[in-house]
């Protein structure tokens, strides 16, 4: 079992390749040319091309204290289809920039990745053995 210490340098590890920045970039929009995963957004990079977009998105515009949930909500149909054209629609990608004020996003994105990412990785690597944190920070970041 990992300290929160050693929990959050981990993440951080992570955190630095997908964003540049030790805490994350909850505001973080990325587009890789041949990239399977398309569209990538948030603190740790959620990706369209996984699903896993959508279900941020949809968390984040279910709660009622979601700033900008009525204008992202007209999108939800599209990201869940996983539409690439996504990749090159400039008012999405503004938009999701702008949500990262809220703070409600922040908590949302903290949620998801923690229940949707660190949590699985911590069980694949106690099932492995692997019990550093460098090593939870591997598996954290593997597919």
């Amino acid at each position: 079992m990992l300290t929160p210490l050693q929990k959050q340098t981990a993440q951080a590890i992570v955190n630095l390749f997908e964003t540049s920045s030790a805490r994350g970039d909850y505001g973080a929009v990325t587009v890789i040319p041949g990239d399977t995963g398309h569209l990538s957004f948030g603190r740790s990079q959620t990706t369209l091309g996984s699903g896993n977009l959508h279900a941020l998105l949809q968390r984040y515009c279910s709660n009622a204290g979601a700033r900008f949930g009525p204008r992202l909500a007209p999108w939800l149909e599209r990201v869940e289809q996983r539409d690439t054209t996504l990749d090159h629609e400039l008012r999405l990608h503004n938009l999701l920039r702008a949500t990262a004020d809220d703070p409600v996003m922040r908590e949302m994105q903290d949620l998801f990745f923690d229940e949707g990412y660190w949590q699985p990785a911590a069980r694949i690597a106690a099932g492995m053995g692997i019990t550093t944190p460098l090593g939870l920070a591997v598996v954290y970041d593997s597919p």
